[in-house]
């Protein structure tokens, strides 16, 4: 069970971030979505807002690892919620419907501690985190 997400403001104010209307719209978005959001989806959700505003307060958030975004089956980015206490770092798959195009956060599952290590990447390569993108049917494609 999830523990209750902060409120836009409090969650805002806890990382440092200044208290604007779209930051709390996207963040308010986020922390109810079932699954990552397409921008496109967010813009049809948020009122009178401007695109490029919605786009650089994104890329904000994952430079704060405050919200995380997978590329959807249509190569476009989908973003969610990031880092909570309960789940450092956003250490779970993603599934990928191939066909519907349906992107899920797996939070149910997470990639093992150990996992970029048994990958063996060579030397030189500094890797932030490992980002696990499973595909097939989802339960409704599947039936």
């Amino acid at each position: 069970m999830k523990a209750k997400a902060p409120s836009a403001e409090n969650f805002l104010r806890s990382n440092g971030l200044r208290k604007t209307p779209v930051r709390v719209g996207v963040i308010e978005l986020l922390q109810t979505a079932t699954a990552p959001l397409s921008v496109p989806e967010m813009l049809g959700h948020l009122k009178n807002v401007d695109t490029v505003t919605v786009y650089r307060t994104l890329n904000t958030f994952v430079k704060k690892k405050l919200v995380h975004r997978v590329r959807g089956e249509d190569r476009s980015w989908l973003y969610a919620i990031g880092d909570t206490h309960d789940q450092p770092r956003h250490m779970h798959p993603h599934f990928v419907c191939d066909d519907c195009g349906k992107v899920e956060c797996l939070d149910s599952a997470s990639i093992p501690g150990g996992f970029i290590g048994s990958l063996n990447v060579e030397r030189g390569y500094q890797v932030a985190y490992p980002e696990v993108v499973l595909h097939g049917k989802c339960p409704k494609c599947h039936d």
